[in-house]
Order: C-alpha cells, then sequence, then structure tokens
C-alpha cells in the first residue's frame, strides 16, 4: 500500500533558518518561539478588594441585558454575615472593579 503522506524533507541549519525568516515575516510564529503571557500581577493593597470580588461577582444586577453594577445591599448584607472585615478603601476597590466589570458588559451591548 502506497503512503498517503510523506514526510518533509530535512533541511540544513542555514536552510531552516531562511526557511523561520521567511515565515516570521508573515508574521507566524513557531510554538516554540512565543512567548508565555506574563503572570496577572497586582499590588498587596489591592489584594483585600479583589478576595472581596470574586466572592461577590454573582450579585452584580441585570436589567435583561443591561448590567446595572453590584447590588449593594446584597454585598452589605453577604459582609455582614460573613463577618467580613474591611476597611472604607477596600469598599471603594470593590466598585470601583465592579463599574468597570459593568462598563465592560454594557459597551459589548454597544458593538
Amino acid at each position: 500500500m502506497r503512503e498517503l503522506y510523506s514526510r518533509a524533507p530535512e533541511l540544513s541549519e542555514s536552510e531552516q533558518r531562511e526557511l523561520d525568516a521567511e515565515i516570521a515575516g508573515f508574521g507566524i510564529v513557531g510554538q516554540e518561539e512565543e512567548e508565555p503571557e506574563p503572570p496577572i500581577v497586582f499590588w498587596d493593597e489591592h489584594k483585600a478588594a479583589i478576595e472581596w470580588w470574586l466572592q461577590v461577582q454573582d450579585m452584580l444586577r441585570w436589567q435583561g441585558p443591561i448590567c446595572e453594577g453590584l447590588d449593594i445591599s446584597a454585598v452589605k448584607a453577604d459582609a455582614e454575615m460573613a463577618e467580613r472585615q474591611f476597611i472604607a478603601e477596600d469598599y471603594r476597590r470593590l466598585r470601583l472593579i465592579a463599574n468597570t466589570v459593568k462598563s465592560l458588559f454594557n459597551d459589548r451591548l454597544k458593538r
């Protein structure tokens, strides 16, 4: 039985460099050459607000497809029930995160 697929011919080192340069000229990068994505880094002072957001992100209010933002009374009740300790700055950062997410959701509707 005849092989349907054959191997690519072996290239010399200089031929491989030329091919790589030509491929790179088209904007194609091989997997081994891709840069890994940098880790997401945030400052320690934001840690409490980010952790809080991860716990309350399901408390967004919706009016159909429109995001109205966090349900603040639900967040307050949740914080009281969980005896969450926070400072005013953590709350301001939480609101900033929530407003940013709200804007991102609502901006997608405009496209």
